[in-house]
């Protein structure tokens, strides 16, 4: 099954987030002879490597093309990975014995090296920056979002917890990458959200009670905003 998903990274922190290995495709000597089903994958994957592309400046026409297929097979690297080990990579993570565990680790190396081969080819086009971008605009911009509401959850952050929370979010992002779904990509982001909560709760925040006084200035300043309106 193909993966064409999106996830969601609006309203407040808790919603947003709890979130052959070549795989190329050629085509087929008649028209008639196309699968729908390849024919529509490859329609939703240009389309968000178009979308990837327009948030990236500074490319020459040249380097965009070459950017394009990397993104174009990077798509169905993953799509062809998860088709044949998704499932048993599901299964493997429930299970504790060894066996188990060495097998998953096994395929989690696996990914890793396509992402890892994804990033180096990215690289030879894209500044370092612009391959954050990249990555970004793959996981949906969820670091952004979940980064800005710790900020806004948590008025007293300072420097070093919020370098902590930064470093964990990009760590979070550069596995996601690599998932075959958006809700699959939302777990990864899901875990690391809850190491973060754990590493404030010991660094003496109350998570809920910050909570609910982010909640109460959103809804103040969404009560003035509303006042301000009906008031031109």
């Amino acid at each position: 099954m193909k993966r064409r998903g999106r996830i969601s990274v609006g309203g407040c922190l808790a919603a947003m987030v709890s979130m052959c290995v070549a795989g190329r495709v050629f085509p087929t000597p008649t028209v008639a002879a196309e699968s729908p089903t390849t024919s529509d994958y490859e329609q939703v994957i240009a389309g968000r490597a178009d979308k990837i592309l327009a948030t990236i400046d500074g490319m020459t026409a040249d380097a965009r093309g070459r950017v394009r297929g990397v993104l174009l097979d990077f798509y169905r690297s993953l799509n062809a990975w998860h088709d044949a080990h998704g499932a048993r990579r599901k299964e493997l993570r429930s299970l504790a014995d060894d066996a188990s565990k060495a097998e998953l680790a096994t395929l989690d190396g696996q990914l890793a090296t396509i992402r890892d081969g994804f990033v180096e080819r990215l690289s030879a086009d894209l500044t370092a920056e612009q391959v954050a971008a990249v990555k970004d605009g793959l996981t949906y911009n969820v670091l952004h979002v979940t980064e800005r509401a710790y900020q806004e959850m948590i008025e007293t952050l300072n420097d070093e917890q919020k370098v902590q929370i930064h470093e964990w979010l990009v760590e979070a992002r550069d596995l996601a990458i690599g998932e075959g779904s958006s809700e699959a990509k939302h777990a990864v982001f899901g875990k690391f959200k809850g190491r973060i909560n754990n590493y404030l709760s010991q660094q003496g925040y109350d998570l809920k009670q910050e909570e609910r006084g982010w909640q109460s200035r959103r809804k103040a300043a969404a009560e003035i905003g509303t006042t301000t309106r009906e008031s031109k």
